[in-house]
């Protein structure tokens, strides 16, 4: 009995290929009118795979060709193929075996000679037509991103696709894009990649990838450079920008900081006063650890002293308290200043590409390039003119202590707040009588206007310091009278 097997395949770029089930009727048919009965026939089907695959990679082809079977039948050639190399490996596999291979139409039939030559000279004829509509493919591409229209698929994160003129275009998405301002703004301000993806709802690797790409300036890239304009100079705009120049070369710096470890954010399982709490003897920093009963510990890391973390931290808290506690809480912003950097950069890099093609231009578009250089140097005058990146700090009273805003941090925000006063912890041993020597910046008057700033890299609390230098005197006379009237109560 001759055995028989059908073979299907759908390929995924061709937008006007039959259905599996048009192939599938096909078959049948012809098996019918060759004297062979459609319900003996085994099907082997490749759904989404292009013809120009290795028939190696192609699992339905693979099994048909594990089974040996007698006779293969396809709906038409180039299902078999659309590489003229890879169907003369099928022909070479059928031949050594002894396996006819033929298609629906009748234009394949390589037991004979001239059977054979025909479906080589039709196998080329499909390469070249497949190659003819990725050319045509590419070239509408191209076309769109030229004219900044948007070609198919999901738009960014932060757009919307629109239809305008019977194209598509990219709008930005409000919603979106303030997610991804709010992330940024989160990023620069001392967050972390991971972190700050969270708030937009993408994944880690989609969220950098996206940092990375000029997507937000409403620019895009194909192959790895910026898509330009005919003229090669100027990049196309697909949509409004979500973040200025400024922005994302901040966002850059910021990730290259975490990248080398020059601002890595801190970890949060990291004690209280890592890295301000060192040894009497050696002066190293204490490191966090835990006893054999589990116990968080700081420890020297030479061994010459040991305390309990609860200890420590404890004494460090009431003495921020004790001292700085009834200072009043400020935020601080930022007004004035004009940092146009970024859209320098971005001007000189424009330059950059204008000299490139000044430098093969020949004298019909010497003009052209030369009025764009022209325009470009008048720009950059009037950015160096307006460039003034000096800014001025604004406090405003938040209305609460320095004590109350103490309680309203976390872990890692008390941790960055007494970074951030110059806080040094120094332990002794137990044999003094006072193991733990705690003192707050480089001098007293200084200490006091480093106790103003709080937290300026948490969510809860803006950035802050004390009030003005002024008022500053006055508040700690207050507090040296209140904390000798209290000790004259004991």
């Amino acid at each position: 009995m001759t055995s028989v097997a059908i073979y299907l395949r759908l390929s995924r770029e061709a937008d006007d290929s039959a259905s599996l089930d048009t192939q599938r009727a096909a078959c049948r048919r012809w098996l019918t009118a060759n004297d062979h009965d459609p319900a003996d026939a085994v099907e082997y089907v490749d759904n989404n795979v292009s013809g120009a695959k290795p028939i190696e990679e192609r699992p339905g082809l693979r099994a048909l060709m594990a089974a040996r079977p007698d006779v293969v039948i396809t709906w038409k050639l180039d299902r078999f193929a659309r590489s003229v190399s890879e169907f003369l490996r099928l022909v070479a596999w059928a031949e050594a075996a002894g396996i006819r291979l033929a298609t629906t139409d009748n234009t394949v039939n390589t037991l004979t000679p001239t059977g054979r030559m025909v479906a080589t000279v039709l196998a080329s004829l499909a390469e070249w037509e497949r190659g003819m509509i990725s050319a045509r493919i590419s070239e509408g591409h191209e076309t769109r991103r030229s004219l900044g229209r948007w070609g198919a698929g999901r738009a960014p994160f932060g757009y919307k696709t629109v239809r305008r003129d019977g194209a598509a275009y990219l709008e930005i998405d409000d919603a979106q894009a303030a997610q991804v301002r709010s992330a940024v703004r989160e990023l620069i301000d001392g967050g972390t990649v991971a972190g700050t993806a969270r708030t937009t709802g993408l994944s880690e690797p989609q969220w950098r990838r996206m940092l990375k790409s000029p997507t937000f300036r409403g620019q895009r890239a194909h192959k790895g450079k910026l898509v330009m304009a005919a003229d090669g100079v100027t990049p196309v705009e697909f949509a409004e920008p979500i973040l200025s120049a400024a922005e994302l070369m901040a966002v850059r710096q910021r990730m290259l900081d975490l990248a080398t470890g020059a601002d890595r954010a801190p970890r949060q399982a990291a004690p209280l006063c890592a890295g301000m709490a060192f040894c009497h003897r050696c002066d190293g920093r204490l490191n966090g650890g835990t006893s054999d009963k589990g116990v968080r510990l700081y420890r020297c890391k030479a061994g010459h002293v040991t305390v309990y973390a609860e200890t420590l931290d404890r004494r460090v808290e009431d003495e921020f308290l004790k001292v700085w506690g009834c200072f009043n809480e400020v935020n601080v912003h930022l007004e004035g200043g004009n940092d146009l950097s970024a859209e320098m950069i971005e001007a000189q890099e424009q330059a950059a590409r204008i000299g490139a093609q000044m430098a093969t231009a020949g004298p019909l578009m010497m003009g052209t390039y030369e009025e764009m250089s022209a325009k470009l140097e008048a720009a950059y005058a009037a950015l160096l003119a307006a460039h003034d990146p000096e800014v001025r700090e604004v406090a405003t009273p938040t209305g609460r202590t320095m004590g109350e805003a103490w309680a309203a941090l976390d872990d890692a925000g008390k941790s960055r707040l007494l970074e951030a006063m110059h806080l040094t912890v120094t332990l002794h041993p137990k044999q003094r009588a006072e193991r733990l020597e705690i003192a707050w910046g480089p001098t007293d008057p200084e200490a006091a206007e480093l106790a103003a700033i709080a937290a300026a890299e948490t969510e809860e609390l803006p950035r802050r310091r004390v009030m003005s230098e002024e008022e500053h005197d006055e508040i700690r006379q207050d507090v040296l009278d209140d904390i000798a009237r209290q000790e004259s109560l004991l």
